[in-house]
């Protein structure tokens, strides 16, 4: 993640969610707010009610990469936060990326894909 800080502070996570505006996807729900740094700020959380440990650690990986090859998109400078449904347990990468892309359009952070790179 080159221009994303992780958010770690619980202070953090409670203002986005209290907030922050959201927007649900089938997989996904992204809390987000505009900053004043320089850099985009993102946190990934999964629910125990998700799956075990192994299921949590896997919806996250996906999310990470997910947003990882959709940052150089994202348009301004916010914090949010990218929280894993329990449905998104079992889903491949393909579904989680293209829900995580759904959802960032929908909140207008992400700009639209450029045709020539397709």
């Amino acid at each position: 993640m080159k221009n994303t800080q992780p958010i770690k502070l619980n202070r953090d996570f409670r203002r986005l969610y209290s907030r922050g505006k959201s927007v649900a996807g089938g997989f996904v729900v992204v809390y987000m707010q505009p900053n004043k740094l320089d850099c985009n700020r993102a946190g990934f959380t999964v629910s125990r009610r998700l799956g075990n440990a192994v299921a949590r650690n896997r919806a996250k990986r996906l999310m990470r990469e997910s947003y990882r090859l959709l940052e150089d998109r994202l348009t301004g400078c916010s914090d949010m936060i990218i929280v894993a449904r329990n449905r998104a347990a079992g889903k491949t990468y393909a579904q989680i990326s293209k829900d995580l892309e759904f959802v960032l359009l929908r909140l207008g952070i992400l700009s639209a894909r450029d045709e020539y790179h397709d």
